[in-house]
């Protein structure tokens, strides 16, 4: 009986320490220390939405923020980016931002025309002539003042992005001159000057969202859309349509926006680093969108059954003629004229 008891302490105790080695609490090292594990309770993450694809000026300027963020803030800060509208597409994601269902968007300034008007400046045609205006307007004192019209909105403008010169595209008919876009119906985004801008040419413009150009090109729902070289071909739209008029009739940019309520919870070194970021990314991705939009179109040019025109000097000329009551469509309907007038001593006429 005595034995049976002392063995029957032994095996208890040898179960027990069997337990507590396998649980790591009995004869355990301390874990190593991890720089990752101490910020988890601490770090901030934000998601960042956007439509377009990766390999674009937009996508990898996001990339390259998120990349700048994490460094600058030391890893307190993570952006996690969602391309392609995997979160919302450009029909949704102003209110998801203002609603504080995603933290960052980076919308078309014409997706946002909409909401504020002095916005439609930048979609005038023929406005600027060379990449170079596009920043000194877009990163300067106009930009800023565009962007504190954000305000109101709940949200707050970090900073203008920039995509290029917007070209023409047609899926059967080849445009030449601006009399070949009477009767065609033309995707374009959601704002009235963009759709002046094709009604005083004949044409029927057709606004609906970018993830469904694709689509609509294909089944002929549409007849020609306006995008520059990167989203016609990272997009892959050159698969379903057969010509391309090089016009540079208007440039396609973005604006940067954060939910306003998130944006005054950071702390204030934490705003400055992200600040940081969003200038140094905005100055890289200028340059960037050039580059892309050079390479971009050279791949077009070597595609098969895919037709590039570049309009003639004569015949822009006309077009631009052709659109000139667009602007004063906008001078009408507009109140603060000043900041088409402030463009314009910038702009070479």
């Amino acid at each position: 009986m005595k034995k049976f008891i002392i063995g029957t302490i032994a095996t208890a105790i040898l179960l027990t320490i069997s337990i507590g080695i396998q649980q790591g609490l009995l004869f355990a090292k301390p874990l190593p220390y991890d720089d990752e594990q101490k910020g988890l309770d601490t770090q901030i993450t934000i998601h960042l939405s956007h439509v377009v694809a990766e390999n674009t000026p937009k996508g990898q300027a996001a990339s390259k923020f998120a990349e700048l963020v994490q460094e600058k803030t030391n890893g307190e800060v993570r952006v996690h980016v969602y391309p392609n509208a995997s979160l919302f597409n450009d029909e949704n994601e102003f209110n998801a931002v203002q609603n504080g269902e995603v933290e960052m968007i980076i919308p078309t300034f014409s997706k946002m025309t909409s909401y504020v008007q002095d916005w439609q400046v930048l979609d005038l045609p023929y406005l600027f002539k060379t990449d170079d205006e596009v920043k000194q307007v877009l990163t300067g004192s106009i930009g800023k003042q565009l962007l504190e019209e954000l305000e109101p909105y709940h949200v707050k403008g970090l900073g203008f992005w920039h995509n290029g010169f917007k070209h023409l595209t047609a899926v059967e008919q080849p445009i030449h001159s601006y009399e070949d876009l009477q009767g065609l119906r033309v995707r374009t985004m959601p704002s009235k000057t963009l759709e002046k801008q094709f009604e005083a040419v004949g044409a029927t413009p057709v606004p609906i969202s970018f993830s469904e150009v694709f689509t609509d090109l294909e089944t002929h729902a549409i007849d020609a859309q306006e995008n520059t070289a990167s989203n016609i071909y990272s997009k892959g739209f050159y698969k379903v349509q057969q010509h391309m008029t090089l016009t540079k009739h208007g440039i396609l940019g973005y604006a940067v926006l954060i939910n306003s309520k998130f944006w005054k919870s950071l702390p204030p070194k934490i705003q400055k680093q992200i600040e940081e970021a969003m200038e140094e990314t905005t100055e890289w991705q200028f340059e960037q969108a050039v580059l892309m939009n050079e390479i971009d179109l050279h791949k077009l040019e070597q595609q098969d059954d895919f037709d590039i025109y570049v309009m003639s000097e004569q015949e822009r000329k006309r077009f631009k003629e052709k659109l000139s009551p667009v602007y004063d469509h906008y001078r009408k309907n507009n109140e603060n004229v000043h900041v088409l007038t402030e463009i314009q001593k910038i702009v070479t006429p």
